[in-house]
This record gives structure tokens, C-alpha cells and sequence, in this order.
């Protein structure tokens, strides 16, 4: 892996960290804002040697915002629920972050997966790991009022019904990158640091009623390349 593939992983294993510590702080813009500068610049370092790779963040907030788009209005793929923050920064009634964090993430995982899978497996194992990711997210948000689910769900309030839909909107940008003329990249072990790094933020803002899920899913995300290196 070279100097400049190795900084970017390092970048962006950083947004996170900093945006946990800050977050955790109270310094939510300033976590926010230094988060998307880091993971700006580990794309930027990352796509002088995949060129095509800043189209697949791209893809993900379009696809997100879709998926977004038709739950909110026709409450389908994910179930019912409505925003309880980010009034005034949305776009066609989605929010702009959760927007810019569809891509941010499924980035991520696709990283991710370029430890534990080969090939085209890459889109089923990049799309689990974001169902595995928001499995964490999920009830950490409803508990700190960002969002709520109408009618609750089978986990920890969320339903099952939303990770389909996490599944299925990450699968497209996924697909759609693969069509666009995806770019091999080797990097070994390390891609996987970022995501698990992408836990500590969630972890920092959960509560009461949301710690066990997050724990739960980090522990099955801490297993994952274990497995891999005993294959």
C-alpha cells in the first residue's frame, strides 16, 4: 500500500475519531464540519490513484436521498417515520447531513469491503456492513430525538422493514459505481480500520436505551476481519 492510499485510510479513520471526541464535547458543528474536511481530503488522496472512487460518495447521497425521499412520502422501503431535527437545512424534505453522510458511509464500508470480499461480492458485503452500521445508528438517533419510527420496530424500536431499505439504497450506489467503471484498489487489512472507527461517534452520543445495540453491532463488526484472516 503506498504512502498516499495509507494517509487517505488514515484521514479518514480521523473524521471519525475527532468527530466522537468533539461530539462528545458539545462541539457538534465544529465535529460535523471537521469530519466532512477530513473525509474530503482522504478522497481527494484516495482518487489520484483510483480516479472513478469519488464517484461512488456521489452515488451514495443520490441513492440515499431517493430512499430518503420515497420513505418520507410513501413511508416505503424503510416504514414510517418522520425528522424531529435539522428544520430548515433539508432538501425536497431531506435533510442536507443525512444526505451528505449516505455517501460519507457507504464509502466507508465499501472500503471495508475490500478486505473481506473479492470482486462483485464487494456489493453485498459493502451493503451488510451499512445495515450493520445503521443497526447501531438507528436506535441511537431515535433515543437522541432526531428522528422517530411511528410504530416502533422489532430492533430496539427500529424495524426490520428499515435495514431492507439500508440494504437496497446501498446496493444501488454500489451497482452504480461497479457500471461507472469501478477501479481496483489494494490496500490490505488496513481499509477496514475507518470503519470500525465509524462506530466511535454513535457510541459517543448513545444513551440508556440505545449503548446495547450499538455494542452489539460494533462486537459483530470487531468479528468480521477476524474470520477473514482465519480463512
Amino acid at each position: 500500500m503506498g504512502r498516499i492510499v495509507e494517509a487517505s485510510v488514515l484521514l479518514l479513520s480521523l473524521s471519525y475519531i475527532v468527530n466522537a471526541i468533539l461530539g462528545r464535547i458539545g462541539a457538534r458543528g465544529t465535529a460535523d464540519s471537521l469530519m466532512l474536511i477530513l473525509f474530503s481530503l482522504s478522497l481527494l488522496l484516495m482518487s489520484t490513484r483510483a480516479r472513478r472512487i469519488i464517484l461512488l460518495p456521489i452515488f451514495g447521497s443520490i441513492s440515499g436521498f431517493i430512499f430518503e425521499f420515497v420513505g418520507l412520502n410513501y413511508s416505503i422501503p424503510f416504514g414510517s417515520y418522520r425528522y424531529l431535527a435539522f428544520e430548515g437545512l433539508t432538501f425536497r424534505g431531506v435533510p442536507i447531513p443525512v444526505i451528505i453522510a449516505w455517501g460519507i458511509y457507504i464509502y466507508t464500508c465499501y472500503l471495508a469491503s475490500l478486505y473481506i470480499s473479492p470482486g462483485r461480492m464487494r456489493i453485498l458485503t459493502a451493503s451488510s456492513l451499512m445495515v450493520l452500521l445503521d443497526m447501531a445508528l438507528d436506535p441511537v438517533m431515535v433515543e437522541g430525538g432526531i428522528w422517530v419510527w411511528e410504530a416502533g420496530g422489532e430492533w430496539f424500536g427500529v424495524p426490520l422493514t428499515n435495514y431492507l431499505g439500508w440494504f437496497l439504497a446501498s446496493s444501488l450506489s454500489l451497482i452504480l459505481y461497479h457500471l461507472a467503471g469501478e477501479e481496483p484498489l489494494e490496500i490490505g487489512s488496513t481499509s477496514y480500520i475507518p470503519y470500525l472507527s465509524s462506530f466511535l461517534p454513535i457510541i459517543s452520543m448513545s444513551g440508556v436505551s440505545s449503548w446495547l445495540p450499538s455494542y452489539i453491532a460494533l462486537s459483530i463488526a470487531l468479528v468480521i476481519p477476524i474470520i477473514r484472516a482465519m480463512r
